[in-house]
């Protein structure tokens, strides 16, 4: 078994107050999220999966792979790992992977790094995931489109949190997706809330026949959250409000696509004692992800929880700072 050996997060200070946007758009209603987590004119999915990977890395041992994963690279024609592992002054020799095209795909990424450093003499692997899924005009009262990282350091030995076993459960489904001439993401609410809660009870019964403990017997869930629904589906399946109580953040700074499973992982590990599991579960396009984490010494606490308040923006800041947000450089 691979074993987290540190880890980091990062978010954008500002954050754009999500009344103001349904306010403008003439939409009833409660929003669903109170603000949206909002990365600044000098921040993109690469400046803040800089910032997580660097605090993973701080005063720990250099990583022989770097796992990329996101769904809003800034560019195009280039691998995200390889400009990031450039960027934090890694050598040539750290191999550079990138995973995409799925909101769950840290789960994917653990088990690409599992598989690398149980290879003899292998050195550990930084997983990192970053997205800033950018949706326009009314849209974005729906997507709750914000931004932010996460960074995991994993290794063959000399951890404080063991990766377990992990079950997965996929149904064809579009809930979630862009068109190659399109520039920002379509979306359906209905056909999300289903084949969340769907793959969820199916990954969930597959991990507890693996490990003969059901949902509701571990320290803490952190989980996917493309949408405060989708976490409140999670209680039919036996989640108490108490496992998601310091790992929700949906309904305070929104879905951070790739990066709020991650997020909600370090929330977990902040407040985990030795001895504890924690329930991972991942989601994206269809596909659940869940996976046992067991606690085998202190995490390293990085205070997540201090980086969800933020400051307010205007609606005419945000627009300007959101607008054709993924251009390809020349």
């Amino acid at each position: 078994m691979a074993e987290l050996i540190s880890y980091g997060a990062y978010l954008p200070r500002h954050r754009m107050p999500v009344a103001e946007l349904h306010g403008f758009f003439g939409r009833p209603g409660r929003p669903r999220s109170r603000t949206l987590a909002t990365p600044g004119l000098d921040e993109d999915p690469l400046t803040m999966a800089y910032e997580a990977a660097g605090e993973a890395l701080a005063g720990g041992p250099a990583p022989a792979a770097l796992i990329a994963v996101s769904q809003s690279s800034p560019f195009g024609l280039r691998k995200l790992s390889g400009t990031l592992r450039a960027a934090l002054g890694l050598g040539a020799e750290v191999v550079p992977y990138d995973l995409g095209g799925h909101s769950g795909g840290l789960m994917d990424g653990f088990a690409l790094a599992e598989a690398l450093v149980r290879a003899d003499g292998a050195g550990p692997a930084l997983v990192v995931a970053t997205d800033h899924l950018v949706s326009y005009e009314e849209r974005v009262a729906d997507t709750l489109s914000a931004g932010g990282a996460c960074a995991f350091l994993v290794g063959a030995g000399g951890g404080f949190c063991r990766l377990g076993p992990a079950a997965r459960a996929y149904q064809e489904v579009y809930d979630l997706w862009r068109l190659g001439t399109e520039g920002e993401p379509r979306y359906r609410l209905e056909v999300l809330f289903d084949a969340y809660g769907g793959t969820a009870k199916t990954a969930f019964a597959a991990l507890e026949a693996l490990t003969e403990r059901p949902a509701g017997e571990y320290a803490a869930v952190c989980a996917s959250q493309p949408h405060p629904q989708t976490l409140r589906a999670l209680g039919r399946l036996g989640v108490r409000p108490e496992q998601l109580e310091g790992t929700s953040f949906v309904g305070e700074i929104g879905n951070l696509g790739a990066a709020s499973v991650g997020l909600a992982l370090a929330l977990g590990l902040d407040g985990a004692e030795v001895g504890q599991e924690l329930l991972c579960f991942g989601y994206g396009g269809g596909e659940g992800i869940a996976q046992s984490l067991a606690v085998t010494g202190p995490p390293p606490a990085i205070g997540a929880a201090e980086r969800i308040p933020g400051e307010e923006i205007a609606l005419g800041t945000y627009y300007r700072w959101t607008r054709g947000r993924q251009p390809e450089p020349h």
